[in-house]
């Protein structure tokens, strides 16, 4: 994990107007369960209760959420790898001259703008293959795409298809 960032919290400490919301979406793997929690100053928090519905989050997702924030052993193989996948199928696809972003997350954004193939026609042919992928275009960010990284299997199929792609490009 990379530690020259600055988190939030010193901002939220030193202000009354900051809230920070996070997700256990990427590194605690819950995205499907829609759940996350804030920081923020009392003042805010009485104002959300004022808008929240009664049942917004469900006991299973409370649950889930629970254990996995106390799975400090899961959070840190998950993060080992992200990075290193992250970082095998970043070299992969530099190879065909897509560039993406520095791994420090789940996912990568794949730019195809020195690619021999668009970024569509490369999203239609991982399709075929199984593999789904998210086009960036609904985001203004042209020829580009985002990629989450899978499981090891997943992650080696990946790999495969991509060099099968080019191979016959």
């Amino acid at each position: 994990m990379k530690k020259d960032y600055v988190t939030g919290l010193d901002l939220f400490k030193r202000s009354k107007n900051v809230f920070i919301l996070r997700t256990f979406s990427k590194l605690y793997g819950l995205a499907s369960l829609r759940i996350g929690w804030g920081y923020g100053d009392k003042t805010i928090i009485k104002a959300l209760y004022k808008i929240k519905p009664p049942f917004n989050v469900n006991l299973l997702a409370e649950n889930c959420a629970t254990k996995a924030i106390a799975d400090k052993g899961f959070v840190k193989r998950s993060v080992i790898h992200n990075t290193f996948w992250g970082n095998r199928i970043k070299k992969t696809l530099s190879n065909y001259n897509i560039s993406t972003n520095e791994t420090v997350c789940n996912f990568l954004l794949l730019d195809f703008k020195n690619c021999k193939i668009s970024s569509n026609l490369f999203m239609k042919k991982l399709f075929n293959n199984r593999i789904i992928v998210r086009g960036m275009d609904e985001y203004k960010i042209k020829n580009c795409l985002r990629l989450s990284i899978g499981n090891s299997s997943e992650n080696k199929y990946l790999l495969k298809v991509v060099n099968k792609i080019f191979k016959n490009v």
